[in-house]
């Protein structure tokens, strides 16, 4: 069992507070054991030794105070959470992967690692991907009759500073879990927002508590972080200018266009102006400040406008209308007793 933690000394909690924090410590526990028992199953058959994985502790704090905690440097991986619009960060000692590939090579890892700062050979490179990838298929298994979730790898570092997850006073979950490869005992810790954990351990309605309620309670999120990840084209006019037909054909490599810059500028997406702003240079490279948003281009339409063909901008604001409604609903269903 995970040891379950909440602030010390404050009495001040609501008593609805801490019944929805024992339920998230309960259903957290319950799913870090299925983790827990999935990862090892993946790890004994990569790794050719004795794999002992315990759960430590379990607790919500502030982000700061995760940062301070967490062994610093550490092989950080940063996945992207589908369904939750969120990140969560695995920190693995650095020993970890070493250690892996000696017992690959008949070795009992219990080889002293001295150099934490070098760089991974090409085969620890490879055995850090595999591990990763069970990871990851191991915590999306524990989840999936509950909220079914994917994680994406991002990025890579190495200092927790550098992770810039959150703020440092928003609260996050932090999970450590205890790792042994023959007699090498290593830490894995997990940071989580705290909103993530909300929508992961949000109760499912009773009337909806079907084999595939998990499924359904699911969807919307998925959908949502689908639609608002869909690219779009934004392109900045700087500027602009006419020619007749004559002077376009006339032109020759050399010779030079006047035109005349326009200000403000017009930010454009999909071919329907949205923002104005001025141009400028930052970090060493052109850039765009919005100082204008067109907000009739993304309100709907009225109700009395007369029936014709869209135009690009009625299109826009119907999408936009659309994805307002439907948030709203997502939320409503969330809320719904």
């Amino acid at each position: 069992m995970m040891e379950q933690h909440t602030a010390s000394g404050d009495f001040s909690t609501p008593l609805w507070e801490t019944e929805v924090l024992r339920r998230q410590f309960t259903q957290l526990d319950a799913r870090h054991t299925d983790f827990m028992m999935h990862w090892r199953q993946s790890l004994t058959t990569l790794i050719p030794a004795q794999v002992q994985l315990e759960a430590g502790a379990l607790e919500f704090k502030t982000y700061s105070q995760f940062i301070a905690d967490v062994a610093s440097p550490s092989d950080i991986q940063v996945f992207e959470v589908e369904a939750l619009q969120s990140l969560c960060a695995w920190s693995l000692d650095l020993r970890l992967f070493p250690t892996a590939v000696d017992c690959m090579f008949g070795g009992a890892g219990r080889i002293p690692v001295r150099d934490l700062s070098r760089r991974y050979t090409p085969i620890e490179l490879g055995v850090r991907r595999r591990c990763l990838e069970s990871l990851a298929t191991a915590y999306e298994a524990a989840w999936q009759n509950s909220f079914p979730i994917r994680l994406h790898p991002l990025r890579q570092e190495q200092q927790p500073a550098s992770l810039r997850m959150a703020s440092p006073q928003d609260t996050v979950l932090h999970a450590r879990f205890h790792l042994k490869l023959n007699a090498m005992a290593l830490s894995i810790d997990l940071c989580m927002p705290r909103r993530a954990i909300e929508i992961l351990t949000a109760e499912v309605p009773q009337e909806n508590a079907t084999p595939d309620a998990s499924v359904k309670h699911a969807w919307g999120h998925s959908l949502q972080h689908n639609v608002y990840a869909a690219p779009v084209e934004a392109v900045a006019i700087l500027g602009k200018t006419q020619m007749t037909v004559a002077q376009l054909l006339s032109l020759s490599i050399g010779q030079v266009i006047p035109i005349e810059l326009s200000e403000p500028v017009d930010l454009m997406v999909d071919g329907v102006t949205l923002m104005k702003g001025r141009y400028g240079v930052r970090s060493g490279q052109y850039a765009l400040k919005v100082e204008d948003i067109l907000q009739n281009q993304l309100s709907p339409p009225a109700p009395s406008a007369p029936e014709a063909s869209p135009s690009g901008s009625e299109s826009l604001s119907e999408i936009a209308s659309a994805l307002s409604d439907f948030s709203q609903q997502v939320a409503q269903d969330e809320a719904r007793p």
